[in-house]
């Protein structure tokens, strides 16, 4: 059991809250109960995942997409009025760690991706994106270890060389960061979703390009980091599943 503010902070400092400018609050966005002795993680808030975290007795959830975002409208209501009535009604908290969970050194999406991939010499990719080396493969070894890698069949535009040895990544919809990979000079990029425009851009530079799927890319930080809690703190830690195909 910990206390709420004790956790918040914690995980404020570890994941460099502050340091990293977001598109919305992160940390804590909604206040429930203050002692805290079980938590769900998930990717995306929504009701499915809080209904889950009520039928397994959690007093917080941890997300990587959150419920406030400043794009969004200030008005309370429709699908937003209905999960915050229930993480209310239910006494739940809820913390969203966004774009310091994809950059973050130990449990980021991103470092954990590229680990898994067997890239080396790993160096920043734009402000999110990571590139490195990896033992040379065939198109098709590299689509059949993104598969692995992320437990889903990826789409892809194959354009490039013959032999893949500089790679680019990016987890979730960072489909314009291929312009930075080509820009490297890269022979594969891989992130989670794709655009119109993405086809006629690898085809033109000569690059692989591999949608491995917003939902699938971001599954292994909040994991990762539920995990690191767990054996931080007196807490149970449980991530729930809730696929999404995009």
């Amino acid at each position: 059991m910990v206390l709420r503010e004790e956790l918040v902070s914690y995980l404020d400092d570890y994941l460099g809250v502050r340091l990293i400018p977001d598109y919305g609050p992160m940390g804590l966005q909604v206040e429930g109960r203050r002692p805290i002795g079980r938590i769900v993680t998930g990717v995306s808030a929504c009701l499915e995942l809080f209904e889950a975290a009520v039928q397994k007795e959690a007093d917080l959830v941890i997300v990587h997409h959150g419920l406030l975002w400043d794009r969004d409208s200030r008005v309370v209501q429709g699908p937003l009025r209905r999960r915050l009535r229930f993480l209310l009604e239910h006494d739940l908290n809820l913390l969203a760690y966004h774009l310091c969970l994809d950059v973050h050194e130990e449990v980021g999406n991103n470092i954990l991706a590229v680990k898994a991939l067997g890239l080396h010499n790993i160096a920043p990719l734009g402000r999110i994106g990571l590139m490195g080396t990896a033992e040379e493969m065939e198109y098709t070894e590299l689509v059949e270890l993104v598969r692995y890698t992320f437990d889903r069949e990826p789409f892809a535009f194959s354009f490039g060389p013959a032999r893949i040895h500089r790679i680019g990544y990016c987890s979730g919809g960072a489909p314009d960061d291929l312009a930075l990979a080509i820009a490297e000079g890269l022979d594969a990029y891989i992130t989670g979703e794709v655009q119109e425009k993405t086809m006629h851009m690898a085809k033109e530079a000569g690059i692989h390009f591999i949608a491995a799927g917003h939902y699938a890319t971001e599954r292994l930080g909040i994991r990762a980091l539920g995990e690191h809690l767990a054996h931080k703190m007196a807490v149970e830690v449980e991530f729930v599943d809730i696929p999404n195909p995009v």
